[in-house]
């Protein structure tokens, strides 16, 4: 994620800039509720979409301390009747240290921080199912990192809980798969059989794809 200092974040969730990170949530999560495209009105799923791709947005940056300790330093000029004071304008995009080191964490943040926010809107168990595959990448990252130390264990790290959450997502989106698949097959063959483990097992596959792509909707929504 890219931050833009035009971006009025703030404004976007509704709340001050002094805001607690729990009003920011829960300005979000309100929004997200009312804007949801879901929701939106026939003729007005576009505009919904890019409300919601703006509070997403907002609520990305405000809902990480480091990202909007960024924000807020990148934004103060613009506060200044617009024009940029010369001090902090020029020094601002020097902030980050030339060191790769910094810049490659930072660039696997920012990755980790469109991945959390792409389980944003999944339900609890969902959740906690990408939650726990991103604990057990990050420990994997950790331990493959030990033989390079310290440089290598904190990269190896945030790789392992990028992946591990991307893992954990696919996992969610197989289990809402093959869920119905087992049990409807497993109600079918009490009742009939093989003839009906066959028959239930492919009607509970359809309910498991429309489960799934509707959990992929509501992740590619809060990623955006």
């Amino acid at each position: 994620m890219r931050i833009d200092p035009k971006l009025d974040a703030y404004r976007e969730l509704g709340v001050a800039p002094n805001a607690s990170a729990e009003t920011i949530r829960q300005a979000y999560l309100a929004l997200a509720r009312r804007y949801h495209p879901d929701r939106a009105p026939e003729g007005r799923v576009a505009e919904y979409e890019e409300r919601m791709k703006r509070i997403n947005t907002a609520y990305e940056v405000l809902s990480n301390p480091d990202s909007r300790r960024l924000y807020d330093r990148l934004r103060t000029p613009q506060l200044q009747n617009g024009v940029p004071r010369q001090g902090v304008a020029s020094t601002a995009p020097r902030a980050q240290p030339r060191d790769p080191y910094t810049q490659m964490r930072a660039g696997y943040q920012q990755r980790l921080y469109r991945v959390q926010a792409s389980t944003h809107g999944l339900p609890a168990w969902a959740q906690a199912l990408s939650g726990l595959f991103a604990g057990l990448g990050l420990v994997a990252g950790f331990i493959l990192g030990l033989p390079f130390g310290i440089i290598g264990c904190i990269p190896g790290a945030m790789v392992g809980m990028v992946a591990g959450m991307l893992v954990g997502l696919w996992a969610v989106y197989l289990f809402a798969l093959g869920l119905p698949a087992v049990l409807l097959g497993g109600v079918g063959l009490l009742i009939a059989q093989e003839t009906g483990m066959w028959v239930g097992a492919l009607l509970g596959l359809g309910a498991g794809v429309v489960w799934a792509r509707r959990l992929w909707r509501r992740a590619r929504i809060h990623a955006s």
